[in-house]
């Protein structure tokens, strides 16, 4: 006597029964390896950075990098904004002081 377990019956359909694709997406469509690779594309060529016009006098905006000039007279309680950003940047006075203090949002530009 053999110790294998029985055989199973196997599984048909039943006559007359028209297979059909189950619902979903379409099957994928197998990759084409007889198109030919794509040739490389030729390096751009080399552009000149534009040069950054920076003023000899004025100042900075430190949140946005704007060159602006502050006005020259004026209350000194006079609010400055970067016309660029829009930040507050101080006050008037305080671009008037030399050094100009620590708080200014705003850089001097070196000469």
């Amino acid at each position: 006597m053999t110790e294998d377990p029985p055989k199973r019956r196997t599984l048909s359909l039943k006559p007359g029964v028209k297979v059909t694709r189950p619902l979903g997406p379409q099957p994928l469509t197998p990759l084409k390896a007889d198109r030919p690779a794509r040739p490389p594309r030729a390096p751009r060529p080399f552009r000149e950075p534009k040069p950054v016009e920076r003023p000899a006098h004025g100042w900075k905006c430190k949140p946005c990098g704007a060159f602006f000039d502050p006005p020259a007279e004026g209350p000194d309680e006079e609010v400055i904004r970067c016309p660029n950003c829009n930040a507050r940047l101080g006050v008037a006075g305080d671009f008037r002081q030399t050094p100009p203090p620590s708080r200014l949002r705003a850089r001097p530009m070196r000469h």
